[in-house]
């Protein structure tokens, strides 16, 4: 069995979506360092900034989504950065980060920085695309028809094609040599989610880590 791994938005958990505020006071933006300046899929070559201040209406998580920052990641405490340092993940660092409380209190956190796995690792035939549209009523994606993807370029080039209209997103990921990673992470097709392995969420669900949804993907499967 495998599954996905996201950040929760629900209110019960979290109080708010994004759990920090824009920008702590002092902070410079558009400085070098700025977290603003970071790439999804490729490490920084600076030290990032990485100081958070939680929202007013938020409550504090293991795993706490960030506001205004310009990758796909994790921002972790000490507790949930054990169990990943016991699990192979894809190519990634950790960069020290804080994150003030409600009771003015800095807190030690990580901002795990994800670079994703080999593409090849994907089958593409197997794997189901969907051609969907975003709904802003609802905020979320509506996935309609089924539409053939042969690779990555493929993906990219039908949704050029689709000029915003509609896009194509991933049903349904099928890879092989699976077992190697107890996580992956493919930007290029879905930022939404990280997949991880049966080993690593029963250890995320047996310390209680809060902050975070797993959903199971039993159509998910190692070709």
């Amino acid at each position: 069995m495998y599954f996905k791994l996201k950040n929760t938005i629900t209110r019960k958990q979290v109080g708010i979506q994004f759990q920090t505020k824009g920008f702590v006071d002092g902070y410079d933006i558009d400085g070098p360092n700025s977290r603003v300046h970071l790439d999804y899929d490729v490490f920084p070559s600076f030290v990032p900034d990485l100081r958070f201040e939680l929202e007013e209406k938020a409550k504090l998580t293991d795993v706490v989504k960030p506001d205004n920052i310009s990758a796909k990641g994790f921002l972790i405490n000490e507790k949930v950065k054990n169990i990943f340092d016991q699990c192979n993940l894809p190519e990634h660092r950790y960069y020290e980060a804080s994150l003030l409380d409600h009771d003015g209190h800095i807190l030690p956190y990580y901002w795990l920085h994800l670079i994703s796995n080999d593409y090849q690792m994907i089958d593409f035939e197997k794997s189901v695309f969907r051609k969907s549209v975003f709904s802003l009523k609802s905020s979320d994606i509506k996935s309609e028809s089924i539409i053939q993807v042969k690779d990555l370029n493929d993906y990219q080039e039908k949704n050029l094609e689709l000029k915003h209209e509609s896009y194509v997103v991933l049903d349904i990921l099928k890879v092989s040599n699976i077992s190697n990673f107890d996580m992956l992470y493919f930007s290029k097709l879905d930022i939404r989610f990280a997949y991880i392995s049966e080993k690593l969420a029963t250890m995320l669900k047996k310390a209680k880590v809060t902050g975070i949804d797993i959903i199971e993907e039993p159509d998910m499967m190692d070709v």
